[in-house]
């Protein structure tokens, strides 16, 4: 089955589209806490750091490194 990609469309029309889709935040933010399953269409109101390292040492495969063919 042959994939079908929708074309990609011009800048003007991308930024057009990001323009339309965001929200102001209200002029009074109020904050609550909410537990992480409940939270989603928030934003949150602080930095949040995660306690533990994931992963939890350096992993090559995961980091994402590229070569180009014609540099090897």
């Amino acid at each position: 089955m042959a994939a079908h990609f929708k074309p990609l469309m011009p800048l003007d029309d991308a930024w057009s589209a990001l323009h339309t889709a965001l929200q102001a935040l209200p002029a009074r933010v109020l904050t609550e806490a909410v537990d992480s399953m409940d939270a989603l269409g928030r934003v949150l109101a602080e930095p949040l750091c995660s306690t533990v390292a994931v992963p939890p040492a350096d992993n090559a495969a995961m980091d994402g490194y590229a070569v180009r063919a014609a540099d090897c």
